[in-house]
C-alpha cells in the first residue's frame, strides 16, 4: 500500500473557531490514485491517516447526555459546528465509537420494525452488533444531510478460513458520500480491533483496495472498485490484519490463502520498508501454537518467506511483522500481519 502525503496543513483542513471545527472550504483531502490488481487499474478514494481529528473527536466525545436523546438531537449537535461532509463524519464516528459498546446480546433475533426503529434501540441502549452500528451512523448522518448507505455482505474473522469459502451473508457496513465521492467505514471492526479503550481508524474510510482483502459486499458496487472482484476471488483470500496495511505492505497481497505443498511454503510480500518477517503455526482444534524456523530473502521491495511445513494435513500458518529499526529507538513488537492454510502433502 503506498503511502500518501498531502500539501493541505492541519490548520488549513480543520480550523478551530471558539468550540466549533471548520473542515477545508473547497474539496476533501482525499486521493484518486491507481494500482495494479491483477494488471487492472483501480482507483482509491481515501483520506490521509496522518490528519489530526483530535479536535472533532473531543467534541463528539464530550457530548452531553442532554444531547443524546433522541437522533435528531445528537445529530444536530454532533453536526452543528461542522463545515463540511468530513467533518460531519468524523463527528458521528467518534460519538458511536465512544459511547455505543459492542454486545453479542444486542438485539440478537435479528428483527426490527425499520431502521430506524433499530437505530433509536441502539441509541437507547448504547449496546450494539454490525446492523446497530451501520444504522445508527446512517440516520445520524442522513438527519444532518449526509447520504450513508448500508452494505451487507461476507467478511472473514477466522484464521482457520484462511483461503477458504465464507460462509452466507454475515456482516453490515457503511459506504458514505462525501462532496460527491463514496468511502467505507466499519465501526463494529473500528470497535473490536481497537485498542486501550481507542477505535481502530482503519476502519475509517478504508481504502477499497484494503477492505476488500476482508469484507465482500452482496451488492458489488460497494467495492468501490472497478472492475469488482468476484465471489470466488474473494474466498480465495488469506487472512489479513490491518497492520499488513499500515506497515505499507503493496497493495498486491498475496491472493492465495491455501497453500498446498510437500514440504516448504513459501510466501511472497512487497514493501518497501526494512521489516523482519517471521512465523508460528498451529492445528485446528488445538489453543497452542509452535514458531517455526524460516528463511526471509529480500530483493529490492520483494520478501520472500519460506517455512518448512512441520507435519501433514492442514495447519494455518501466522506471519508477523515489525520494522527492523523502531521510532525513536524503542522496543516494537511483531504485529500479526496475515494468515494462511497451509497442506502438506
Amino acid at each position: 500500500m503506498r503511502n500518501y502525503t498531502f500539501g493541505l496543513s492541519l490548520a488549513t483542513l480543520l480550523l478551530l473557531t471558539g468550540t466549533g471545527f471548520v473542515a477545508a472550504p473547497s474539496a476533501p483531502a482525499y486521493v484518486t490514485s491507481t494500482i495494479n490488481w491483477e494488471s487492472t487499474a483501480i482507483p482509491l478514494n481515501s483520506y490521509s491517516p496522518d490528519i489530526d481529528y483530535s479536535t472533532i473527536d473531543r467534541y463528539a466525545r464530550n457530548t452531553p447526555e442532554s444531547k443524546a436523546s433522541n437522533l435528531n438531537t445528537l445529530a444536530g449537535y454532533l453536526t452543528a459546528p461542522a463545515r463540511s461532509d468530513l467533518a460531519k463524519a468524523r463527528s458521528v464516528y467518534a460519538w458511536i465509537t465512544s459511547h455505543v459498546r459492542y454486545d453479542m446480546n444486542a438485539f440478537g433475533n435479528g428483527t426490527y420494525r425499520s431502521e430506524a426503529d433499530y437505530a433509536n434501540q441502539t441509541l437507547r441502549s448504547r449496546r450494539a452488533v454490525c446492523t446497530g452500528y451501520a444504522l445508527l451512523f446512517k440516520y445520524l448522518l442522513n438527519k444532518a444531510g449526509v447520504d450513508v448507505a448500508n452494505v451487507k455482505g461476507y467478511s472473514r474473522t477466522e484464521d482457520a478460513t484462511a483461503g477458504q469459502p465464507t460462509g452466507p451473508i454475515d456482516h453490515e457496513w457503511n459506504a458514505v458520500k462525501l462532496d460527491g465521492d463514496w468511502y467505507l467505514v466499519d465501526l463494529t471492526w473500528a470497535m473490536t480491533t481497537g485498542k486501550l479503550g481507542q477505535p481502530n481508524d482503519h476502519y475509517f474510510l478504508t481504502d477499497p483496495q484494503a477492505f476488500v482483502s476482508q469484507h465482500l459486499p452482496a451488492d458489488s458496487r460497494w467495492q468501490l472498485l472497478n472492475p469488482p472482484i468476484s465471489k470466488a476471488t474473494f474466498d480465495r483470500f488469506p487472512k489479513l490484519y490491518d497492520a499488513y496495511f499500515r506497515m505499507g505492505f503493496d497493495g498486491r497481497f498475496p491472493q492465495n490463502g491455501l497453500i498446498r505443498t510437500n514440504d516448504v511454503a513459501t510466501i511472497t510480500f512487497r514493501n518497501d520498508a526494512d521489516l523482519k518477517i517471521i512465523c508460528s503455526a498451529g492445528q485446528a482444534g488445538q489453543n497452542t501454537v509452535q514458531a517455526l524456523p524460516s528463511t526471509l530473502q529480500r530483493n529490492g521491495d520483494t520478501y520472500t518467506l519460506s517455512v518448512r511445513v512441520p507435519q501433514r494435513g492442514p495447519t494455518t500458518l501466522f506471519v508477523f511483522a515489525k520494522p527492523k529499526t523502531a521510532p525513536n529507538g524503542r522496543y516494537q513488537q511483531y504485529e500479526a500481519i496475515g494468515s494462511f492454510t497451509v497442506v502438506r502433502g
